[in-house]
C-alpha cells in the first residue's frame, strides 16, 4: 500500500514524476554455498522483482525493490556422500545505487542505452527446508530444517545458537538498460548477494551427537542432520564455516517514467550536467 501511494502521489507531482519510474523483473535464482561451492547458474529457479527507481541526474539514480527467488542444491549433483539437499524460498528488499557509464535517462534521444554499476544494501528473509524420502511409501516431502536444529543449536551443552530467518546482505552487480519509447526502458541485469550466514542451506558447521537430537528434537532431526547412511563423528566437518552464503538474481527488467508530459528539469537537461562538472 505504501509503494502503490508513492506511485500516486508522484504521478501527480510533475517534476518528481518526470524523475520517477516503477518497474518490474523477471528471471533466475541461483546460490553459492556448502553445498554448491562454485558453480554458477547452477539449479537456477524462477524469480522475480517489483521496483521503485528515482533519477538523481543522468548518472545516478537510487532503486528501492522486493524480490523473491528460490535457491536449491543437492549434494547428489557434486557425488558427494553427505547426502544434504535443500531448498529456500528468498524474499529481498533492497536499495541500491546506480551508476550510469553515459549520461542517460528513459526516453533520451542522444543516448538511448548505458551499461551500469549497482551497489547497495538488502535485508534477506529465508527459511531453508530439506527433502525428505520415506523408504517404506516411497513418497517424499519437505522439511523445514531450522527448528530441527540440525548442527546441534540449542542443545544445552552446545555454544551454538540459532540462526536468523532475517539475513543483511550486499548487493552488487551489472547491468544494461536502453530507452524503447518515451516513458519505457528495458534492462537486463547480474546482482550479487553477499550474506553474513552460513546457513541459507542450513549447513555450516560440524555434526552433533544424532542420540541427542533425537531425544530431545525428534527423528526427523537426526535424519537431516546425517542423512549419508553411515555415521560420522560428533564434531566432525559438516560444512565449511569459514564462508559466507551468496544468492544471486540475473534479470530482464521493464520500468515506466511516470509523467505525462516532459518538464525541464537538471536531471535530465545535458547542458547544466556538463556545467556543473
Amino acid at each position: 500500500m505504501m509503494f502503490l501511494g508513492a506511485v500516486f502521489f508522484l504521478s501527480g507531482n510533475g517534476l518528481q514524476a518526470q524523475r520517477s519510474e516503477v518497474g518490474f523483473g523477471v528471471g533466475g535464482s541461483f546460490y553459492l554455498g556448502d553445498i554448491n561451492p562454485k558453480k554458477v547458474f547452477y539449479n537456477t529457479r524462477v524469480a522475480g522483482s517489483l521496483f521503485y527507481r528515482y533519477n538523481i541526474d543522468t548518472r545516478l539514480a537510487f532503486r528501492f525493490a522486493g524480490s523473491y527467488g528460490r535457491i536449491t542444491a543437492s549434494d547428489k549433483d557434486f557425488d558427494n556422500p553427505r547426502n544434504l539437499n535443500f531448498r529456500n524460498d528468498l524474499v529481498d528488499i533492497s536499495a541500491l545505487l546506480e551508476i550510469n557509464f553515459v549520461n542517460f535517462f528513459t526516453g533520451s534521444k542522444q543516448h538511448r542505452f548505458t551499461p551500469y554499476l549497482a551497489l547497495g544494501a538488502a535485508l534477506c528473509f529465508s527459511n531453508p527446508y530439506g527433502q525428505y524420502f520415506d523408504p517404506v511409501t516411497g513418497d517424499s516431502r519437505w522439511v523445514a530444517l531450522r527448528p530441527l536444529h540440525t548442527e546441534g543449536q540449542g542443545l544445552s551443552d552446545y555454544d551454538k545458537k540459532e540462526y536468523s530467518m532475517a539475513q543483511f546482505a550486499i548487493p552488487f552487480g551489472i547491468g544494461f538498460k536502453v530507452s524503447v519509447s518515451r516513458h519505457v526502458a528495458l534492462g537486463l541485469e547480474w546482482m550479487m548477494r553477499l550474506t553474513f550466514t552460513d546457513y541459507l542451506d542450513d549447513v555450516g558447521g560440524s555434526y552433533a551427537d544424532p542420540g541427542r537430537l533425537l531425544s530431545e528434537y525428534g527423528p526427523e532431526a537426526a535424519y537431516f542432520a546425517d542423512p549419508s547412511g553411515t555415521y560420522h563423528a560428533v564434531g566432525a566437518q559438516r560444512g565449511d564455516k569459514s564462508y559466507f552464503d551468496w544468492y544471486s538474481f540475473a534479470m530482464l527488467t521493464v520500468s515506466i517514467r511516470l509523467g505525462g508530459r516532459d518538464i525541464p528539469c537538471p536531471a535530465y537537461n545535458q547542458k547544466a550536467v556538463k556545467k556543473r562538472r
